[in-house]
Formats: C-alpha cells, sequence, structure tokens
C-alpha cells in the first residue's frame, strides 16, 4: 500500500473527528487484514502492548503529577515572583517576567500546556492588572510556554528518546542552549517593541528586603532544577527516577514547606495527572502498530528516495523537514506528529549524518512552534480558556514571537554545536 494512501487515510480520519490515537490504531488494523488477512492482527497486539512498556516512558506520568503538583502547591506563584523581582523592573517588565518565569518552570514540570495553564493563570491576571492588553498578554505567555519542553526535562524528549533510541538525558542537556535561546529571543522582540506598544512601567518595585524574601522563598523550588537535571548529568539518577523525585520533591515542598498543598486536594491531582498521562500513553500505545505498519510496507524507504529525488543537499532536504513538521503541528497534536513522523524523518536525517541527538532537539522545537499556531495550538487554547480571551485577540499579538521561533529553529537546524555542546562537553 502507498504512502500517499495510508497518509491521506490517516489525514481523513483525524479531520473526521476521530481520535488520533484510534485513527492510528484502526488503520493500522486495516493495513494489516489487507495485507495478509486476519491472522496477522496478532501483532497489532503485540506491538500495541510494548508500545506503552518502555521504562523510559514511566517518566511521563511522574513529570505531568510534578507539574500539577506545583500548580496547585504555590511553587507557581513563587516563581512568578521572584522572575517579577528579577526583571520587572523596566518597561514592559511584566512581559521579561512573563518570559523568564517559563524559563524557570520549564526546568521543573516538562510541559507546555502545564505552564500554560497553571502559570498563564498568575501571569495573565498579573498582566492585565497592570494594564496590558489582555490579547497581548495570552500571547506572550503562550509564546514563552513552549519552552517549557525544551529546556530540561521535557516529556517530548522521554517520548523521541524511546522512539529513536536515544539517551534521555542526553536530549535534556542538548536542549538547555536551544531553550535558552528561545528565550532570548522572545525578551529581544518584547525589548525592540516596548515603546511603540507603549507597554506599562511597574510603578511600584519592591525594596532589597522585599526582594531578598521573595528569592528566600522562592529558593525551595528554584532548588528543584538542580536535583532532576544535576542527578542526570552526574548519573545519580535515570530519567524515570528524576521524574518521580521531581514529583515527590513537588508534594514535599507543596505539603510541608509552602503548606499551600492539602491532603484533599491530592485526589484531584491524582486524577488529572492520570487522566492527562492515559491520553499521551494511549497515542504511544496505538502509534507502536502504525510504525510498524509503515515499516513493513517500506514507507520510510519510499520517503527517503522522494525527497532526496527532490533535493540532494543536506540544508535543502532540513528545511524540507522543517516544513514538513511545521504544517502538520498546525492541524495535529505534536506527539501524534512525533510518533507518525520519526520512523519515516529520522532515516532521512541519519543518512544526511545528521546526529539523532541533533535531530531530535530539531523535532521538538518545531513541534513546540506547533502549540501556539493556528487552527490546533493545545497552548493557544489553553491560554485563551485561562485568560477568558477570544482566540482572534491571541493570534494578532503573538506573530512576533512566532517569527522569533523560526529565527531560533533556523540557528538550531543549521548549527548543529547549539544542541550539541553542552551534551558532547559533559561526556554524551
Amino acid at each position: 500500500m502507498s504512502v500517499a494512501v495510508i497518509m491521506s487515510s490517516l489525514v481523513a480520519s483525524i479531520v473526521a473527528g476521530i481520535p488520533i490515537a484510534v485513527a492510528l490504531g484502526l488503520l493500522a488494523i486495516a493495513v494489516m487484514w489487507w495485507a495478509a488477512g486476519p491472522d496477522l492482527l496478532i501483532i497489532f497486539i503485540q506491538r500495541f502492548y510494548t508500545g506503552m512498556t518502555s521504562f523510559s516512558l514511566l517518566a511521563i506520568p511522574f513529570f505531568i503529577l510534578a507539574g500539577n503538583l506545583m500548580n496547585t502547591g504555590g511553587m507557581t506563584t513563587r516563581i512568578f515572583n521572584t522572575a517579577l523581582v528579577v526583571v520587572g523592573r523596566v518597561r514592559g517588565g511584566l512581559s521579561h517576567v512573563n518570559v523568564v518565569a517559563s524559563m524557570l518552570f520549564s526546568g521543573m514540570s516538562g510541559s507546555a500546556v502545564a505552564d500554560s495553564a497553571g502559570l498563564g493563570l498568575v501571569e495573565v491576571r498579573a498582566m492585565r492588572d497592570a494594564g496590558y492588553k489582555p490579547g497581548y498578554a495570552a500571547a506572550i505567555t503562550a509564546a514563552s510556554s513552549t519552552i517549557g519542553p525544551v529546556v530540561p526535562p521535557s516529556i517530548p524528549f522521554v517520548i523521541y528518546g524511546s522512539i529513536a533510541n536515544v539517551s534521555v538525558g542526553a536530549l535534556f542537556l542538548a536542549g538547555i542552549v536551544p531553550g535558552l535561546l528561545m528565550g532570548f529571543a522572545m525578551m529581544a522582540v518584547i525589548a525592540l517593541t516596548a515603546r511603540s506598544k507603549n507597554l506599562p512601567v511597574l510603578t511600584q518595585r519592591p525594596t532589597r528586603k522585599e526582594s531578598l524574601q521573595v528569592i528566600g522563598g522562592s529558593l525551595p523550588a528554584l532548588v528543584m532544577p538542580v536535583f532532576v537535571v544535576g542527578g542526570l548529568v552526574f548519573g545519580w539518577v535515570t530519567p524515570t527516577e528524576a521524574a518521580v523525585l521531581a514529583a515527590f520533591y513537588a508534594a514535599f515542598i507543596g505539603l510541608v514547606v509552602y503548606r499551600e498543598l492539602k491532603l484533599s486536594d491530592l485526589p484531584r491531582v491524582l486524577w488529572t495527572s492520570g487522566c492527562q498521562a492515559i491520553q499521551v500513553m494511549f497515542i504511544m500505545a496505538a502509534a507502536a502498530p502504525f510504525s510498524w505498519v509503515l515499516i513493513q510496507q517500506q514507507i520510510p524507504n519510499a520517503v527517503v528516495e522522494a525527497m532526496l529525488n527532490v533535493a540532494s543537499e543536506p540544508w535543502a532536504i532540513l528545511l524540507m523537514i522543517n516544513v514538513i513538521l511545521l504544517v502538520l503541528g498546525m492541524f495535529i497534536e505534536g506527539i501524534a506528529v512525533m510518533v507518525i513522523c520519526m520512523p519515516m524523518l529520522l532515516p532521512v536525517a541519519t543518512q544526511l549524518g545528521v546526529d539523532p541527538l541533533h535531530f531530535g532537539v530539531i523535532v521538538v522545537l518545531n513541534l513546540m512552534i506547533g502549540l501556539i499556531t493556528p487552527p490546533v495550538g493545545l497552548c493557544l487554547y489553553a491560554v485563551a480558556q485561562v485568560a477568558e480571551v477570544d482566540l482572534v485577540s491571541i493570534v494578532k499579538e503573538i506573530w512576533p514571537y512566532l517569527i522569533a521561533l523560526f529565527v531560533v529553529l533556523i540557528l538550531i537546524t543549521y548549527i548543529a554545536p547549539l544542541a550539541m555542546w553542552v551534551p558532547n562537553s559533559l561526556g554524551f
């Protein structure tokens, strides 16, 4: 069966409103039945089971839980207040605070949606109270939330590592410089547009004593990335163990230190985290037999041959891959794009001589941009709901930040050391 038939059937199913995991599973069953009859369906069951039994995937529910515990337990607010003390004194200061807070929060949760829904609630409320337009406040909140899954830890990196058989710890380290570049690029846009947009200036500035109190109060939250990233760098914990440690640490800080997390909150937090994790794992499980079908039908080989026929230069093929991922990210949820495309695109990158570690950063950065591009941008919808702003108002304000992220994407794609320097320096 040709790649055109399989992929057009998948797109038609998604457009028809069928859940992505169900569409992947049904299409895999259909192709297996077409290829060899019902006897081949035993492979579907085997692949479906093995698709969610990878040890590294255990990190996903715990990172989701850690993010939800942080949002409920008071860590989110303290991170925002610390960023306010550090960068809140200039024109448009709360916009810079928004970005810096997301960079700090991203070192703990690994989820863009957790950032936009949890930290975003604090950020948007503060910006609106300070006189920012609701659409602008929501746009910068959505844009900055994309930093979360690039700066370690990162749920998409865990998934990519499982698919591509790449060290998750090395992927976490490879995301540090690109994540910082994303934040700096957005802050540069804010600085360049602050006067033309007449962004507010904070009139009440904290004293040195108040600043020290805020920073001191947030230290228990800010120490969390040390446990997560430091433990991985020094080999003390695996990514899964780091995720468990992050969840327990967030619960301890919320219950014992800040005392804003109540025991009565835990059932709700656990239920919410479980539902979110199940959605991700269902997609991963259904994607495994679909990936087997693609390989069995030699679809990756056909894609590699087609792309090499169109262009032979590595830079042109990488540009094509970026365009494909960006377009798919506009319509399909990021994790689904990853599990669908990696069996086809990873062999292309490997044949070009692109390190799978570097390619993982390119893929995740593409998919994060997809989170804030209409019509299907999960972070756009999450922030619109939190901020009570219509989607059109957000889209009108978010374009400068999308352009900044595109620039960072091009830099990361064609200057490999930006992603590879940190993991290579630490022996990965």
